[in-house]
Parts: structure tokens; sequence; C-alpha cells
């Protein structure tokens, strides 16, 4: 019998896959405050009990729902809690200097305690793989990048900012489970389902979700690029298609 290579999850898509929101860019809960020149590209929402308060106007090229999003709030909900329990590849205590973590082709769940970089001495967080690469980061404590003007989180090899995922666990809801202060240049999607995120001058190719009380943009710019699980190669369908037919074809023939 032929043997052919075929794509395995070590996830299911259907359970980590962002697709029924996949043109968000912010989503709040609760409250959303936006001071400064704030730009959005990709939709805006509040939760269905959520108060915007918007010293400036923000420059929106998207939808703004405030309205039936209920289901936001119960997506991120379900995702984190889903992204959490799968099986890490690798343990960080404390993530605060120069750190590169080596993808592995697919599927990298990477569990962190606390990731705080202030860009001093050139640290950052290097993500390395290929373009089949996916990064789950779940971080119980908080993640906060503290220096103006840098770049903390640096994507190479092929990675790309739709496949890289911080799961943020706090379930404090006035905690900034995502801190980030002024000139900092960003990449993700950033889930908080029971926290809040405080976001200065940033430039964020990603997506933000705030699930406890408040979620702050300060001048932010935020590109909706949200994170979403690879499909499997057509490669491998066609491998899955011809498996099926050679299990037909036996079965014909025995039945013969």
């Amino acid at each position: 019998m032929l043997a052919l290579p075929l794509k395995s999850y070590a996830v299911d898509p259907g359970q980590l896959g962002l697709d029924t929101v996949e043109n968000f860019g912010v989503y709040a809960a609760s409250a959303l405050t936006i001071n400064g020149a704030t730009t959005i590209t990709g939709d805006v929402g509040l939760g269905p009990n959520g108060t915007q308060n918007f010293v400036t106007t923000p420059t929106i090229h998207g939808t703004y729902l405030d309205n039936g999003l209920g289901y936001v709030s119960t997506k991120i909900s379900d995702i984190s809690a889903y992204a959490a329990g799968l099986p890490a590849t690798a343990t960080y205590g404390t993530i605060n200097s120069g750190t590169t973590i080596i993808g592995n082709g697919s599927n990298n769940i990477i569990n962190v305690g606390t990731i705080s970089l202030n860009g001093t001495g050139g640290h950052k967080l290097t993500l390395s793989g290929g373009a089949n690469d996916v990064f789950v980061l779940n971080i119980s404590s908080s993640v906060s990048f503290l220096q103006t003007t840098w770049t903390p989180v640096v994507l190479s090899g092929g990675v790309t900012a739709d496949h890289v995922l911080f799961n943020l666990l706090s379930t404090s809801p006035t905690a900034n489970a995502l801190f980030v202060t002024n000139g900092v240049t960003l990449v993700g999607t950033f889930i908080a389902p029971y926290a809040s995120m405080s976001l200065g001058s940033a430039n964020l190719d990603g997506a933000v979700f705030a699930g406890g009380n408040n979620l702050t943009l300060n001048g932010s710019t935020i590109n909706a690029d949200v994170f979403m699980l690879p499909e499997p190669s057509s490669f491998a369908l066609v491998g899955i298609s011809c498996l099926f037919g050679l299990g037909l074809c036996s079965r014909r023939r025995t039945r013969r």
C-alpha cells in the first residue's frame, strides 16, 4: 500500500480557530477607553453591557458594533480555556531577557508565567520558524513591554502575525494583563477573557480582545490580522483522497 504523508494537527482547528471574529481589530467586553490619535483598521466591538469612553474620536476603517456581540466574549473565553489546556511544547517561568523560541514546523504551545521586556541590551522575544509554525503562548500572569520606540516581539524564518496568539490568563478584571508603553511595534493576537489591557501609542499588527473592566488605547494604531490556524496543505488533502480511494478499491476487491 502506498503511504503518503498527512498533515496532522496537535490542536483542533475547530476549537482554536478565530474565524468567526476574524474581522475584529479591537473588542472590549466592558469599557473601551480611547485617548489620542487612534486608528483601527478592522472592526471595533463592545460587549452587550459595554461602554465607550472616547476622549478623542478614533479613525475606524471597519465597522463599529455595540450590540449583539455576546458571542465574541463567549468565543474568546472558549478559545482561551481550550488553548490553556493543550500540552505544552515548552515552558518558561519568566521571559525578561533576550529569548528565542524555535518552532517545530507545526503547533508550538508555550506556557509562560510572565513576559516583561524593556528593550535593555536588545532583549527581545524571537519566534523563529516557517510559514506553517503556529505559536500559542499561554501567559499565567501578564505581558508588559516597557520601552519606547522598539520591537519587542520578532518573527523570523517566515512566521506570520496571524499565527501568533498570546493567551492572557489573568482572572483579575482590574489588572492589565497586557501593558504596552508608547512607540512599541507589536505583532500577534492578544486575548484576555477576564482581564484589562492598556496600550500606549503602539503599532499592532494583530488584534486585542479584553474581557476585563477596561481596554485602553492611547494613540494606538491597530491593523486587524487575527490569529488563524493554517489549513491542511493541498498535498495532504490529495493524500487523504488517495488513501480513501485505496481503501474503497481494497474493499471492492475483497467483495469480489
